[in-house]
């Protein structure tokens, strides 16, 4: 068995030790020489010689302080280097370099490697400081910038799944008639293999809706799942004044980083998922506020056309038109909801015009043309403050283009002119043909086809749109 140094015991033993030679060694040998003089007035030199005793007792005592002191001095020395402002564990190794398993050099190591990890999560919180300040920063100025919400959370899922290194993520809305939630955007997995609906209380999602607080689940099996709820997950209730909007989830963590999400990551969520149901919530009553204003500029439009017997009922009709031309041509339904909206206030610009000119009975002199061609300009111009309904805007300003050039007030050709436009324009232009005038009446079905004909040859209209229109009137639908 191989024996110890001295200066591989502990530091007890190693005070034993030097304590003993330096005091108690040096007391017995002198005590015994000063024994053999009182007792019998010399020193008994079968017992040794009384100088070599001396000596011997001087080498204890020398030995012993020399040896307590050399590690009282690295304590002294490692205390001190423990206690200065800038503690480098480099010079506190250096205590050690003479020792590879004493107890000073253990307890060196021990606070040099506590050192090192406490310099290590020190970097990860700020790395997790950073990265929140980062995505906080990049999700605040798209709330700010956009007004597309479907943008906004598109965005900021991206940002999220970069920033917390996931593999997956989604965003969930409550359908709160059927108490159900509903993928909004879904990221990194593949189409199909998400659910469509969750009801309040299944899945991870579905508690974290109903229970209204954020859940951590860490990596429960060996071989990792590609499905958007597989193990490690987080995830967290888009919830404001109590109101639950949804979930925000994230789940699977990228190579080369931790198995697990930390517990900052999911209060990174969940203050994230404060600011989009704040964001949803203000959408919300965006969009109701904007819808009464919608409704607000319908009502003007038909006060408007009151005011003329000619055009009364000219816009609900032209929408009317519309949506049965373009759900004939297989438009989406939100596509028809845009021709609905938009047929509704394509007229509202003429608040704009005097009532000399909208009432005159005969024809426009060039001046009141020029005027009235304004009034495209001037309805884009009232619905454009309205921002969910931006995308009624080129059919209101350029329902009076024509494909070959000629219309106002851009004069686009062809393909500038969006599909949604053109229809609104046939709509409008059918309107104007089956309406008395004052200087005309309705055009009979003969007259009406010969007019569509003849601006088609010319390259005015869209035939396709027209067949619709034609195909509707033959079926009896218009």
């Amino acid at each position: 068995m191989k024996m110890k140094s001295i200066k591989q015991e502990s530091i007890l033993k190693q005070f034993y030790v030097y304590f003993s030679a330096a005091t108690i060694f040096p007391m017995i040998i002198f005590g015994y020489i000063l024994y053999q003089f009182i007792s019998r007035g010399k020193v008994d030199m079968v017992q040794g010689n009384p100088k070599i005793l001396i000596s011997i007792a001087a080498v204890f005592l020398v030995s012993g302080f020399w040896g307590t002191r050399s590690f009282i001095n690295k304590i002294v020395r490692l205390s001190s280097k423990l206690k200065e402002d800038k503690f480098d564990k480099n010079a506190v190794l250096e205590l050690t370099k003479d020792e590879k398993e004493g107890e000073v050099a253990h307890l060196a190591k021990v606070f040099s490697d506590i050192t090192t990890r406490l310099e290590n999560n020190i970097k990860e919180l700020e790395e997790t400081k950073k990265t929140l300040y980062r995505v906080l920063s990049k999700v605040g100025k798209a709330i700010s910038s956009t007004d597309n919400f479907d943008v906004l959370i598109q965005f900021t899922l991206e940002t999220t799944i970069e920033a917390l290194r996931a593999k997956r993520g989604a965003i969930f809305f409550l359908d709160e008639e059927k108490q159900t939630l509903k993928p909004k955007v879904i990221l990194g997995v593949e189409i199909g293999t998400a659910p469509q609906e969750i009801k309040i209380g299944e899945e991870a999602v579905g508690w974290v809706a109903k229970e209204k607080r954020p859940l951590l689940i860490p990596l429960l099996e060996e071989k990792r799942g590609d499905l958007l709820f597989s193990s490690p997950l987080i995830a967290a209730p888009l919830i404001v004044h109590d109101k639950v909007w949804g979930v925000i989830s994230m789940s699977g963590k990228q190579e080369n980083t931790s198995d697990n999400f930390s517990e900052d990551e999911l209060k990174m969520l969940s203050n994230l998922a404060y600011q989009i149901a704040v964001s949803f919530e203000n959408a919300k009553l965006n969009a109701e506020a904007e819808r009464t204003y919608f409704e607000t500029m319908s009502a003007l439009a038909l006060a408007v056309e009151a005011k003329d017997p000619y055009s009364r009922g000219h816009s609900e009709r032209v929408a009317e038109y519309a949506v049965k031309i373009a759900k004939h041509m297989g438009l989406s339904h939100d596509e028809l909801n845009t021709l609905r909206d938009a047929s509704r206030l394509h007229d509202i610009g003429k608040i704009g015009i005097i009532d000399g000119i909208l009432q005159k009975p005969g024809s426009l002199s060039y001046e009141e043309r020029v005027i009235m061609r304004k009034h495209p300009v001037i309805g884009e111009g009232i619905v454009r403050p309205l921002k969910s309904f931006g995308h009624i805007l080129h059919a209101i300003k350029y329902h009076h283009e024509f494909l070959d050039g000629s219309g106002y007030p851009e004069g686009l050709k062809g393909e500038e002119i969006p599909l949604l436009t053109r229809i609104l324009t046939i709509a409008d232009i059918y309107d104007a043909m089956t309406s008395d005038r004052p200087y005309r009446k309705a055009l009979k079905a003969e007259d009406i086809k010969k007019e569509f004909h003849a601006m088609m040859d010319n390259g005015k209209i869209d035939k396709k749109v027209v067949e619709s229109l034609f195909g509707l009137i033959e079926l009896r639908q218009i």
